[in-house]
């Protein structure tokens, strides 16, 4: 099976990178954003029970204290805010996922085996008074590389 982990700071939390993507987006003169949250995102493959990927997440991918998780299979649709944009950055097919790799080696170090495969991604929750034109300015100017690098839009 295949699996979706959504991984992000909790609600209070300062997000040092959602805070910098914001004066980052203010400086392409794009002045209608508010607030940016950023998070992680695994799809992780293998014969998982639903405890394990509990474990995997508890154990590996977020920090109790300053994170939250949630996961579902890999099919169900994102989970979306009602007021924001998500921008959802991935390697594209046949480039290296380093930390996809190193992360198959630390669910096996856990003595969970029956993971086969992990790939890594990054999550942008984008609020304020933005056009898709202006979204889509800000994915090709500053949250993705194209050459390396692929992103699916959502919301509005």
């Amino acid at each position: 099976m295949r699996w979706r982990i959504e991984v992000g700071y909790r609600e209070g939390v300062f997000d040092a990178l959602g805070h910098l993507a914001v004066q980052d987006i203010r400086d392409l003169g794009i002045t209608g954003v508010s607030e940016v949250r950023t998070g992680r995102i695994y799809w992780i493959e293998g014969d998982l029970s639903e405890e394990e990927i509990h474990r995997i997440c508890r154990e590996l991918l977020a920090d109790p204290i300053t994170q939250e998780y949630e996961f579902y299979p890999a099919d169900s649709p994102p989970s979306l805010p009602p007021d924001a944009w998500v921008v959802e950055v991935r390697y594209r097919p046949g480039v290296t996922d380093a930390v996809g790799d190193s992360v198959v080696k630390g669910v096996r170090d856990m003595g969970i085996d029956s993971i086969s495969r992990a790939q890594t991604g990054r999550k942008y929750i984008i609020r304020g008074n933005l056009s898709k034109d202006e979204i889509e300015t800000i994915c090709r100017r500053l949250l993705y590389n194209d050459v390396i690098e692929t992103y699916d839009l959502f919301g509005g």
